[in-house]
């Protein structure tokens, strides 16, 4: 009997040991340490806020999505990409708030789930893009802006018919129908589209050239010098290879890009409705890339300002800054010794449940004071462009 118990309980210690080396190879639990030079910046309170009538209806619209940049995001900017003795650029937002980034089944999402319910006010799942729970198509932002002979354009600095951008211009039960996705981008009334093509000949992405002849079927398409003179009152798009388009030291960049946008967008003098997309937190948080994470902040932010201070000179311009979900939940922790130094400590590669910030600027924005769910933010922004 005492011989069995040994052999038994050296059974059981080897049984756990294997069970714990399996638990912690295979469950995402152990922390990654990517990045330890971020040097923290200290910034300064703001003076004091003023802008437009924020009751007001806005003339124009511009909304800024930051995919997968939560508020861990927003932090590390905040601490690190502020110069000394200057205010946060998202200390600018009079409006400064949060919404719940949660798909119809539960807290977890997507960007066709998510960007769906931001782009037409309906709650959607996984996988989809404009559509309701079931696969119908629902009314985008753009869709009313049309109706109500608004110009519109798509900045992204992913490609062109990803989730986040898909969602505000076409209706499809699947995100990966890529060529259906382009010829309903061809079909539509946009203005103007910039931004990359990914996987291309892959599984449902046409070849190159068959994706470019879907696009010459609505837009002109702009060359390296992106000269608008040849396109007349013809749509345009700027189309990249994929990762083409990056950070500040890319060329073309998410700042050169939307500056060109703007500037195309108001010679249609009417209303316009401007959609600007940067996709690199996501990718950067899914590799736990913190490098990558840094120059993306930089990228944001530069563009942000540019695009705030066209809002604040215009004044009939309501600039809505908001993400579509949380990627990777950074922490931002100390190495000893390294003080007032930080570094990025990542729990995950995943999409997370958390909040995410929802910045406003401009006519309508203290409106978006009283959102707490994601379908809401595209509720309000419909009610502005309708008659």
């Amino acid at each position: 009997m005492k011989k069995f118990t040994k052999r038994a309980f050296i059974t059981l210690i080897v049984i756990n040991a294997i069970f714990v080396a399996w638990y912690f190879g295979t469950n995402k639990t152990i922390i990654s340490r990517s990045y330890t030079d971020i040097e923290f910046s200290p910034g300064a309170d703001p003076a004091g806020i003023t802008g437009p009538d924020s009751a007001a209806k806005p003339k124009n619209i511009i909304v800024f999505i930051a995919d997968g940049f939560g508020f861990p995001h927003m932090s590390l900017a905040m601490l690190s990409k502020t110069a000394e003795g200057t205010s946060s650029l998202w200390r600018a937002f009079p409006v400064r708030a949060w919404h719940d980034a949660r798909s119809y089944y539960g807290p977890l999402t997507d960007s066709g789930a998510s960007g769906t319910a931001l782009a037409t006010g309906s709650e959607s799942q996984f996988g989809m893009v404009g559509t309701d729970p079931k696969g119908n198509p629902v009314n985008s932002l753009f869709d009313y802006a049309w109706e109500s002979n608004y110009a519109t354009g798509v900045v992204t600095d992913s490609y062109i018919w990803d989730a986040t951008p898909a969602s505000f211009v076409v209706s499809n039960e699947s995100r990966d129908n890529a060529e259906d996705i382009l010829k309903q981008i061809a079909a539509s009334e946009l203005d103007l589209i910039f931004g990359e093509l990914e996987d291309v000949g892959e599984d449902e992405v046409p070849e190159y050239e068959p994706t470019l002849e879907i696009l010459r079927q609505r837009y002109y398409l702009l060359d390296e010098t992106l000269s608008t003179a040849a396109a007349g009152d013809q749509p345009i798009a700027a189309i990249y290879d994929e990762d083409e388009v990056q950070d500040l030291s890319s060329s073309p960049n998410l700042l050169q890009l939307t500056e060109l946008a703007l500037s195309h967008i108001q010679t249609k003098n009417k209303p316009f409705v401007l959609f600007v997309e940067s996709e690199e937190m996501d990718a950067a948080s899914h590799a736990n890339d913190s490098k990558r994470v840094m120059n993306g902040l930089e990228s944001i932010q530069a563009t942000v300002s540019f695009l705030l201070d066209f809002a604040k000179e215009d004044g009939e311009t309501l600039l809505v800054f908001t993400s579509d979900h949380d990627t990777g939940g950074p922490a931002i922790v100390n190495e000893p010794g390294n003080y007032p130094n930080m570094e990025i400590v990542w729990p995950s590669a995943d999409h997370t449940a958390t909040v995410v910030p929802l910045l406003a600027y401009g006519p309508g924005s203290d409106q978006f004071l009283q959102v707490y769910r994601n379908w809401q933010v595209g509720k309000l922004l419909i009610s502005m462009v309708n008659d």
